[in-house]
């Protein structure tokens, strides 16, 4: 990673920890976390991971040192972490137990974790933070670093483009500092070349597109409108996933009772930008704070190799906490009112994974959109997305989407490229 220099911490770490030491339970409950994790994941062994990370001072020392940095590119072939991500690597494997779990899914905890990714986020978009994207050691447009990117593009679902240079799949500059990127955000909401992402059938609305260049993971009917939830949780709620509560008298979840839920994520690798599955009107955008790292307990420590009884936590937590994360964590819903009247509304999920997740839609309520249309992105971190469909909508997906899905979520795989054929009502 590349560090700014400093003498003490953030403010907004300070605040963390402040809020942490005038909790006596808080602090009781930190030390149980630490203690659930096994030693064999704390001392020298196979397991990758930050062993050094024994109490909350030090866990806190390291988020400081995280939001002074800009993410270093590392091989995901070589190397066993969460790729691009160092905030959730200094996490993971707090996150992995219940306690922690527990404690990354507060109210209080997050409303910290908010300002820090806040001052975080800022320094990623200042012009400082574009001093990572370099041809050297650990540069985003390194040789190594270019060919896994491109190879990510290459690999698509539903494209036959495989460029060989960067810049044919990207707009950018290599003649330029820096590629031209005006800082390390520019360049992870880095833009497709037009043309790259052509959209599919754009004059027949019965054609859906995949919003986002992603991986596959559910696809589930008859989603309920409430469910019992925990931080167990295995099923999807809509109520929940839109935010609606009984004070604000929201009423976006009986839209889509009983009907179908497709979701999808996207590799930190992955252009990050959201694109308007179908044409019609925006009828609502809602943004909602929620959770930064919480993850599902039963995936993490306490899940054990069936052969050998030991641990086999979620080394890449929290990918597979989707489905609960869906309702869980910062996010940002987008409704659409489709042209198609066969389609209904259909809604746009946005969900932050890791690190910053800052979810940011560019359009607004009323304002009419085309399939394809390019309507928000992800900044900085893992991600995922959800569209919503009400019941009634007959659905036919594309068979290597629908045939993998329909029956278990999926964790693994290609990816389907953005604006490509996701569906047909």
């Amino acid at each position: 990673m590349f560090c700014l220099d400093h003498r003490q911490q953030d403010p907004t770490v300070q605040g963390l920890r402040s809020h942490i030491e005038s909790d006596v339970e808080l602090l009781e409950l930190f030390a149980q976390a630490f203690s659930e994790i096994p030693e064999e994941f704390l001392g020298a062994s196979s397991h990758a991971g930050p062993a050094h990370i024994r109490d909350y001072k030090t866990l806190i020392d390291a988020i400081d040192q995280v939001i002074r940095t800009v993410p270093a590119w590392t091989s995901v072939v070589e190397k066993q972490c969460v790729i691009a991500c160092p905030m959730n690597e200094v996490l993971i494997w707090f996150m992995n137990t219940r306690t922690g779990s527990e404690i990354l899914a507060r109210q209080d905890i997050n409303a910290h974790f908010h300002a820090i990714l806040e001052t975080w986020g800022q320094y990623l978009t200042s012009p400082a933070s574009a001093q990572a994207i370099h041809p050297g050691k650990g540069g985003w447009v390194s040789a190594g670093a270019l060919s896994e990117l491109l190879e990510v593009v290459a690999n698509a679902h539903n494209t036959t483009f495989r460029p060989t240079r960067f810049e044919q799949a990207f707009l950018c500059d290599p003649a330029l500092p820096n590629y031209g990127f005006r800082s390390w955000d520019d360049f992870f909401t880095r833009r497709f070349r037009p043309g790259v992402r052509p959209v599919a059938s754009p004059a027949d609305d019965r054609v859906l597109t995949n919003p986002c260049e992603s991986q596959p993971h559910a696809l589930v009917h008859q989603v309920p409108a409430t469910a019992p939830f925990s931080l167990k949780g295995t099923v999807y709620a809509l109520q929940e996933m839109l935010g609606d509560t009984p004070e604000t008298q929201r009423q976006t979840a009986r839209l889509f009772a009983g009907g179908t839920v497709f979701q999808a994520w996207l590799s930190a690798f992955s252009y990050h930008r959201w694109h308007a599955p179908c044409t019609g009107t925006v009828v609502s955008v809602r943004q909602l704070r929620g959770t930064y790292f919480a993850a599902d307990p039963a995936r993490g420590f306490e899940h054990r190799d069936p052969a050998t009884g030991r641990s086999c936590p979620d080394r890449q937590a929290p990918d597979l906490s989707l489905t609960m994360i869906s309702s869980m964590a910062t996010r940002t819903a987008v409704l659409l009112q489709a042209d198609n009247p066969a389609l209904g509304t259909v809604g746009f999920l946005a969900i932050g994974m890791a690190d910053v997740s800052s979810c940011v839609a560019t359009v607004r309520e009323g304002e009419r959109v085309v399939k394809g249309q390019e309507i928000g992105s992800f900044h900085y971190g893992g991600s995922s997305f959800c569209l919503l469909f009400e019941p009634g909508v007959k659905l036919r997906f594309e068979a290597f989407v629908g045939e993998a899905l329909d029956q278990a979520p999926g964790y693994e795989g290609r990816c389907v490229a953005v604006n490509s054929r996701l569906a047909e009502v």
